[in-house]
């Protein structure tokens, strides 16, 4: 197992390939700005602003993965607003919130059904109080 966001797990073996790309972390500081008589302000760091991430997953039948499902599942998380690990090597990066899904259906069969599905993710820190 490569790692997982809630229920949904990257993994690679023989018979399925379900992993993510482009993955982005961005971390910001937060500064309060304070002005100075005839000179030039003066920052103060008050805190930590809330991570974001950002990567891509290719949903795709030929890779042994269930595009459908999958969309399914990733719809039920970011439709029930819960916030989950993600975990990456066995490290938790923390607690995040799905905020916005990009898909793309790349290819449908004549029958309707979903082959592939590119999507982009965009998870959000989740704090809670006394975390």
């Amino acid at each position: 197992m490569i790692g997982s966001f809630g229920e949904i797990v990257f993994e690679t073996s023989r018979k399925k390939i379900h992993t993510f790309d482009e993955f982005q972390r961005k971390r910001k500081a937060i500064f309060a700005e304070h002005a100075v008589l005839d000179d030039k302000p003066r920052l103060q760091h008050i805190g930590n602003g809330l991570d974001e991430i950002t990567f891509s997953i290719r949903l795709d039948i030929s890779l042994g993965v269930d595009p459908k499902g999958q969309l399914e599942k990733i719809h039920e998380i970011q439709e029930a607003g819960e916030a989950k690990k993600l975990i990456i090597g066995g490290d938790v990066f923390g607690t995040f919130v799905l905020e916005e899904i990009e898909e793309s259906w790349a290819v449908i069969d004549n029958k309707g059904r979903l082959i592939n599905a590119d999507l982009n993710l965009n998870l959000k820190e989740f704090v809670s109080d006394g975390s």
